[in-house]
């Protein structure tokens, strides 16, 4: 692979300190600032936000997607070969999206919790999000979709001009309208010291299952917890056929890989008494915390909830090596979460005022699947209401088109 050339910069006008923004596009190119960008999150007091994140480049998904690293630093030019955290003032990760090979001209995170996208000194989180949706704007985006974590409300209203652009309010850009969205996601369930103290915590119906399929899995097919596992990625394939819910064969290979990328990856299982895989899970941990990134559990058996028993082995797995968080990739719909802690996040939304813009919601429902996170921004109803500053965005980019 050829060294990184030295990034050329964009000014950008008003911004913290005569910043600039550079560009680093590619998964190799990002990959190999994986390290100052592990440092720089840990500076911000974002640690481990952008630890193993060659998984997340490489995660398959229904469109092509180019990534985007945009860094913002106050040097003119940057060696990406010498490059320090120190040199950095943060930093955003986005996807490009391409619909049959042509670019939709989105930029989006792929991160709904918004922990992995974005990185800066909190009091500046906004004022970067905003900073790089102009510089995509201006070079032509038809849209930008960023979710990040951003400091409280409470904590802005201390000093009302932090995280604020000098100049223009965005509501008043004439080429594009900007919607600011907070809203609260459930983050993680906190682990207490012992398994029983940690489902004390969780709701009556879901403590109970936890221990009643997993006896019952024990009893009936001689369920046993391996919490480190060697299978060979033929096998690993082979179960995946016979999962319910099996993902596409080039996904499952995915995953399997990706493993072996990551500072502390986790792969455990459940066996029956004749030695047939019942469950296998995926994760990593990652600072205080540890993370499920996939499960995959035997079809045919769901008498027997092998997904909630396998949960059941992890927690208290996790518990007894210290971790205090458990965080689940993607989210839950499992009544578990509304046990966990729930943070708040910010979404920005900016969308051209274009006919070209129109079209990018109604390509979200036709190629993009409704779990993907550009098509639940494109389509989120309640990103359209509010006051009038954050009125219905697609509507009435309409309304003004007809």
């Amino acid at each position: 692979m050829p060294p990184l050339a030295i990034s050329k910069p964009d000014a950008v006008a008003g911004t913290i300190s005569e910043a600039t923004i550079h560009v680093v596009r590619g998964c190799d190119s990002i990959l190999r600032l994986q390290r100052v960008l592990a440092d720089l999150s840990a500076r911000c007091g974002q640690p481990g936000v952008m630890d193993d994140v060659g998984y997340f480049l490489s995660k398959p998904g229904t469109l092509k997607r180019v990534p985007h690293l945009l860094l913002l630093s106050n040097a003119r030019t940057l060696d990406l070969e010498r490059l320090t955290a120190d040199d950095l003032m943060g930093a955003v990760l986005l996807y490009k999206y391409k619909v049959l090979g042509c670019g939709i001209g989105a930029f989006t995170t792929n991160d709904r919790s918004g922990r992995g996208t974005l990185v800066a000194p909190a009091a500046l989180r906004s004022t970067v999000a905003e900073m790089v949706s102009r510089r995509l704007m201006d070079r032509g985006a038809l849209a930008v979709l960023i979710s990040f974590r951003d400091v409280d409300t409470a904590k802005k209203q201390e000093d009302p001009n932090k995280g604020q652009l000098s100049g223009d309010s965005a509501a008043n850009d004439k080429n594009a309208r900007w919607v600011w969205r907070e809203r609260e996601t459930p983050d993680y369930l906190a682990l207490e010291e012992t398994f029983d103290r940690t489902l004390a915590k969780i709701g009556q119906r879901t403590r109970r299952n936890m221990r009643y399929y997993r006896r019952r899995a024990e009893a009936d097919l001689g369920c046993t917890f391996l919490p480190e596992i060697q299978i060979d990625k033929g096998e690993f394939l082979d179960f995946n056929r016979d999962c319910m819910y099996a993902v596409p064969a080039k996904a499952a290979a995915w995953r399997y890989d990706s493993l072996r990328e990551m500072a502390t990856p986790l792969l455990m299982g459940l066996k029956d008494r004749e030695g047939r895989w019942l469950s296998l899970l995926g994760g990593r941990r990652h600072n205080a915390g540890t993370e499920i990134l996939w499960q995959m559990n035997r079809d045919s058996l769901s008498a027997y909830s092998l997904s909630i028993v396998m949960r059941s082995y992890f927690i208290e797995h996790e518990i007894a090596h210290g971790v205090t968080k458990l965080y689940m990739e993607g989210g839950s719909f499992h009544p578990m979460r509304f046990s966990f802690v729930y943070e708040k996040v910010t979404d920005l939304v900016v969308m051209r005022r274009s006919w070209l813009a129109l079209l990018i919601p109604r390509l979200a429902k036709v190629f993009i699947k409704p779990d993907n996170e550009l098509a639940l921004m494109l389509l989120d109803k309640s990103l359209y209401g509010g006051p009038p500053e954050k009125r219905r965005l697609f509507s009435s980019l309409e309304e003004e088109g007809s």
